[in-house]
């Protein structure tokens, strides 16, 4: 800038030089004080012209000086360079985009999982609660846990919020049915800064968490032992309010889609309607001591009608959530609740029962606790349980009254996004003759994550 300046100056006096070298225009304009000022500024603008040159003989001095620090940094930024020429080449690779051109990022995970399962082998058990069932005795592998998900940036709608999409899916079918794909969960969520209105497949707003597991994914860890976990049609609202940076709490309601068919032993002449509108509500409290300490809880309330043979059967649920993190290296989650008819939300069956000429709802308890330790940033040790006891005096000798379910796993990143893990797990089920089915299971699992 100032060797700029300099020589604006210079052509400046150079011009006026040439004037006054003109005897026709010196003898019209110029007077002496008039050429004095001149004279004047050009010995200024000569001790600048100095300077300037003593600044860049200085700086050569500096550069010549150090010459290895002046590699290293052009081996710096080359090295950036080539990062950035990688990520450009392999987002130009993996982009997609919805024929709006909206962004699309594909995600998901290639599950493969293989597993030893010991126990009581018993046919009936496995056709009614299969899906709460740690499996047939016997050993095998699987890719069907893999997961294929789509999520979708929308458009900018009024008062600055934003539309978002997401669906997921698995190989988990049916086999009877000759399916492939499952949708897992989808939703079309409307987004502002303290509010959002979601459409789509979901868990229940009254149990939102899930104990960690690669080796259960196509019916998550603790299904029938305390772990609300089908996926079912929802329309739900939240409303968020922050009281500080670190404190805020949520309030959610929704409009949920139960699934009825999990009352199982009825009659088999027993018409069940397939689905029924329930209420859900639930209020939470979050507060953070830093970005890797925090504390949240909730509580929900779950209200439905069941209709079977015409009659209408209650179901209500009360329950509360929790996540405690005192520590970067110890966190604590789980869920509790109680209440009548719950298996239409995923809890083990039955819903409901036959009682002389009424059917009548089955009471019960459940709960999972989870203990996870990220002792660094690639290895993580988790340790769940979980319980449901249904009351037994409304049961038949075919029908469960409890469950328990403990397991332990050790997950290790060899990559950013290869996980190895290894977990063991025991359950127990009871039947309200006293019958009981051990279980002891094991799984290998290599997940890559996208």
């Amino acid at each position: 800038m100032s060797s700029n300046r300099s020589l604006n100056k210079l052509a400046t006096v150079v011009f006026v030089v040439h004037l006054v070298s003109t005897p026709a225009v010196a003898q019209e304009s110029l007077s002496p004080a008039t050429i004095q000022t001149i004279l004047d500024r050009l010995d200024v603008l000569e001790k600048q012209n100095q300077a300037l040159l003593q600044e860049i003989k200085s700086l050569r001095e500096v550069v010549k000086g150090q010459p290895a620090t002046t590699a290293q940094s052009a081996d710096e930024l080359s090295d950036r360079v080539s990062v950035a020429e990688n990520r450009i080449a392999e987002q130009a690779q993996t982009k997609v985009s919805a024929s709006q051109r909206l962004p699309v990022s594909l995600t998901g995970m290639i599950l493969f999982d293989s597993n030893l399962i010991h126990g009581t082998d018993n046919s009936n058990f496995q056709q009614a609660y299969g899906n709460y069932s740690e499996g047939a005795p016997g050993g095998g592998a699987t890719l069907r846990q893999s997961i294929i998900g789509l999520t979708v940036e929308g458009p900018h709608i009024v008062a600055g919020g934003q539309i978002h999409g997401s669906i997921s899916m698995d190989f988990d079918a049916d086999v009877h049915n000759n399916d492939v794909f499952r949708i897992r969960n989808g939703t079309i969520s409307f987004d502002w800064a303290s509010r959002s209105i979601t459409v789509g497949q979901d868990k229940t707003i009254i149990a939102p968490l899930q104990p960690t597991s690669f080796a259960h994914v196509g019916v998550p860890a603790l299904a029938g032992a305390g772990n609300l976990w089908l996926w079912r049609p929802q329309l739900k609202y939240e409303e968020r309010h922050a009281f500080s940076t670190r404190t805020g709490v949520v309030f959610q309601a929704a409009l949920f889609s139960t699934g009825e068919t999990y009352a199982t032993n009825l009659p088999y002449q027993t018409y069940i309607e397939s689905t029924r509108p329930a209420l859900q509500a639930r209020v939470g409290l979050t507060h953070s001591w830093s970005d890797r300490t925090k504390f949240a809880v909730g509580i929900g309330a779950h209200e439905s009608e069941s209709h079977i043979d015409g009659k209408s059967i209650p179901s209500r649920v009360v329950s509360s959530d929790f996540l405690f993190q005192p520590l970067h290296w110890l966190e604590l989650s789980g869920t509790l609740f109680r209440g009548e008819n719950f298996a239409n939300l995923g809890g083990l069956p039955a819903g409901a029962a036959v009682e002389g000429a009424s059917i009548i709802p089955i009471k019960g308890t459940a709960g999972w606790m989870q203990v996870a330790l990220p002792v660094t940033k690639r290895l993580t040790f988790d340790a769940y349980a979980g319980r449901q006891v249904n009351a037994s005096l409304a049961l038949t000798p075919y029908e469960i009254g409890g469950t328990l379910v403990y397991a332990g796993n050790v997950l290790y990143r060899i990559g950013s996004n290869v996980v190895l893990g290894f977990e063991g797990g025991h359950e127990d089920v009871v039947y309200v003759n006293h019958a009981l089915i051990l279980a002891n299971r094991y799984d290998a699992t290599l997940a890559y994550l996208f």
